[in-house]
């Protein structure tokens, strides 16, 4: 019910309680409305319920204790709009009136629109009505429009609104908490929202949103301090904190923080084959912000990985990126050797406002989708990650799209949907691993990321389970030399053993050809698998999830290659083949079959099965974790109800999970 409130909620103003609606109310919501508005307004019992249950309106009720006796006196009922809060109506019981049951009911009104970012509160009100349109601009609402015959024929009303001007720190999304300085510090910048630790530990607004952005400045961080209880009390709230508990025990492990630079370690060598950094850097690091221009950009990468406010680091920028130390700075030290920093850093956060999406109704779970805006050929395409997006809102999920440098907020979300190109040695492994140690559900999972990706435990994997595939031969580096390969049959395909999405795979025609290629092959892995090579038009790709199958694509080869993806080809249109998306029902049943019982060796997630039909015979080339997904080629035929369907495997997943037992010993 509702966007803000559980049904438990209560709120006093005047002596009133004011709680969220249930269906309990209903008899008294139906009175109050045919003793407060006449015939042409009235809305109806099933209208009025559907108000209480409805995840697009709230329904307030203000009560009055007397004679040990609870009283309803008065309801408040409203429509949720993506920017602002609209008041439907709000009515009182003729024996309360002109007791402040009203001006109650609109402050509660006020507090949900603040606390959820709104912009403003609108409503509507009869033209002819000048005393209540009187009382309305006493709490502050202005006549922005006239609505000719807005309730009928001759019956006309004024839109009235509330703009949301947040003045109060206590209500702005950006807060700094601080023991050590005050808001007359930061008097010449945009800044005046720094409070008390005990001003955010006891505020009521704080505890029930998770909009805030909050820096926590306190002037120690050590256990049972209270910037430590800040920190713990922001993680348990769910507001965006800095920095969080863990941040601040990670950099005080030299071994942790290395780990953690190592995320970047790419970058840091990329860039300085590319700039003039040099190759021991001596940082201070004061909200991403550094004293040279020089290491803006390596400041800023090293603020968001390691994450707490302010620092110091020296870093050797050889082959390998080490951390030689790394030591946090107090809020003092800061404010007496770097205070103009200090300033401009602040005023420049303070204006970052893509913290938190607002959300527009309550959602039962949390879904991060994990995504790589830079990869060339991700498994799905903008479109398809919108249509994704909206899937998971519609089953239950509040969702939010997170990349590499969100890895150490997964604990927030319930469940992490990878639409990035998975891999064991990157971070999209580590990221479902820590996930999963998390409790979070995933798909892909750590497991089916790492079985997948083996080709070698693919075919041996198939090959115990009588599963038919390609006649294929194992070869490492040492026993290739000794190996008689006079009896091969060519074409023969070779694949690295963790190689994916059609790269590290090769077609050689004969033995030079294979020796060249297999010996340049071993300088990468010991062993190589060698299949023989099936020739056909298309490759069969049958989605599966939960065991079952989804979708069913032809992929056909790339024009005048042997593959479906042509890496060499320069020409777009030249790089795949076309596809052809066919109802699962028209699909023969051997490949189902196989494909189904290829997948069922893996798990029971979200895959991709590649078979070829040969004669009638089906044979299994490969099973994939992270199958593509695109708008227009595996939804051509389910359309949306594909995306529903995945999202809702995912969410009953959760259901399934959390209706477990757990016995603690």
């Amino acid at each position: 019910m509702g966007i803000v409130d559980s049904k438990s909620d209560v709120f006093g103003e005047n002596n009133f309680l004011i709680r969220a609606g249930t269906v309990d109310d209903l008899e008294f919501l139906v009175r109050l409305e045919n003793e407060s508005f006449p015939l042409y307004l009235k809305s109806t019992k099933s209208s009025i319920k559907n108000s209480i249950v409805s995840n697009s309106q709230v329904v307030y009720i203000a009560e009055i204790s007397q004679e040990d006796k609870v009283i309803p006196v008065g309801s408040c009922i409203a429509f949720i709009y993506k920017h602002s809060l609209r008041i439907y109506s709000i009515a009182v019981d003729s024996h309360f009136r002109k007791q402040g049951v009203g001006e109650a009911l609109i402050n509660r009104m006020l507090e949900i629109a603040l606390t959820s970012n709104y912009s403003s509160i609108t409503l509507e009100v009869d033209a002819s009505n000048s005393s209540l349109i009187d009382w309305y601009r006493k709490q502050q609402f202005e006549i922005i429009q006239y609505l000719q015959d807005y309730h009928g024929k001759g019956d006309s009303a004024y839109r009235m609104v509330r703009k949301l001007e947040v003045d109060n720190p206590l209500l702005q999304p950006f807060v700094i908490v601080s023991d050590t300085i005050t808001n007359s510090y930061l008097s010449d910048t945009t800044l005046s929202n720094i409070i008390s630790p005990e001003e955010y530990i006891a505020g009521e607004v704080f505890s029930k949103s998770d909009r805030f952005k909050v820096v926590n400045l306190c002037r120690s961080y050590k256990t049972h301090s209270m910037g430590y209880y800040v920190s713990l009390m922001a993680a348990a709230r769910n507001h965006k904190i800095t920095p969080s508990i863990m941040a601040i025990k990670d950099i005080s492990n030299l071994a942790i923080a290395q780990s953690l630079l190592d995320e970047i370690s790419d970058q840091l060598i990329k860039e300085k084959s590319h700039t003039s950094l040099d190759s021991i850097v001596d940082l201070v690091v004061i909200l991403g912000k550094t004293l040279s221009g020089k290491y803006t950009a390596l400041g800023k990468k090293l603020y968001e990985v390691f994450e707490v406010p302010f620092f110091s680091i020296t870093i050797e920028l050889g082959s390998i990126i080490k951390v030689k130390k790394i030591l946090m700075l107090s809020v003092k030290t800061v404010i007496d050797n770097y205070g103009e920093v200090f300033k401009k850093a602040l005023t420049e956060l303070s204006k970052k406002r893509r913290y938190r999406r607002t959300r527009l109704k309550t959602y039962k779970y949390d879904l991060a989708i994990l995504v790589n805006e830079k990869e060339a050929t991700p498994p799905s395409c903008p479109l398809a990650l919108k249509k994704f997006a909206l899937a998971a809102e519609k089953v239950g999920f509040f969702v939010e799209f997170i990349t590499k440098s969100d890895a150490r907020r997964i604990c927030e979300f319930d469940a992490l949907f990878i639409r990035e190109t998975t891999a064991v040695e990157s971070h999209t492994y580590s990221i479902a691993r820590n996930a999963y140690t998390e409790g979070l559900v995933v798909i892909d999972d750590p497991w089916s990321i790492l079985l997948c990706s083996n080709k070698i435990y693919l075919y041996e994997r198939l090959k115990n389970a009588g599963v038919c595939q390609p006649r294929s031969w194992l070869f490492s580096k040492k026993a290739f030399r000794n190996t008689d390969v006079s009896s091969l049959t060519f074409p023969l395909v070779l694949k690295l053993p963790e190689s994916s999405f059609s790269l590290g795979v090769y077609c050689v025609n004969n033995i030079e050809e294979l020796k060249v290629k297999i010996n340049a092959m071993f300088e990468n892995s010991s062993m190589v698998i060698a299949q023989e090579f099936l020739e056909s038009d298309y490759d069969w790709r049958i989605g599966i999830m939960d065991g079952s199958p989804i979708f069913a694509c032809k992929y056909y080869m790339a024009n005048g290659h042997w593959q479906i993806y042509n890496w060499n080809s320069e020409q777009n249109e030249e790089f795949s083949g076309n596809s052809e998306t066919i109802a699962v029902n028209q699909v023969p049943g051997n490949i189902l079959k196989a494909a189904v019982k290829a997948s069922s060796l893996i798990g029971n997630g979200l895959y991709g099965v590649d078979l070829k039909d040969i004669d009638g015979k089906a044979y299994v080339i490969e099973v994939n974790d992270n199958p593509n997904i695109d708008a227009g080629i595996e939804d051509s035929l389910l359309g949306d109800e594909l995306y529903i369907r995945i999202l809702t495997s995912i969410f009953n997943r959760i259901e399934i999970e959390r209706q477990q037992v757990r016995y603690l010993i």
